[in-house]
């Protein structure tokens, strides 16, 4: 079985290549209490072992969805790699 985090690398180098985007550009959504979706772009700092970092404002709409829920979904668009 293939490691989905050694997968996105071999993609994100291949797009850091292209040097026609910027690679760590991403949208991220989250719910709120009343489950309304929410998304915003957001940038990539790190990939671990086990997951992808980002950085907000611990006060931000997104920490606080995030309290309530933590399931987030991420979507790279890397049109220059198809």
């Amino acid at each position: 079985m293939i490691d989905p985090y050694k997968k996105f690398k071999k993609w994100f180098k291949a797009v850091e290549k292209k040097n026609l985007q910027d690679p760590t550009a991403f949208s991220l959504a989250t719910s709120d209490k009343s489950n309304q979706p929410h998304v915003r772009m957001v940038l990539l700092k790190k990939i671990t072992a086990d997951g992808f970092v980002f950085f907000t404002n611990l006060n931000s709409n997104k920490a606080k969805q995030y309290k309530i829920n933590k399931k987030l979904c991420m979507c790279f668009y890397w049109e220059s790699i198809n």
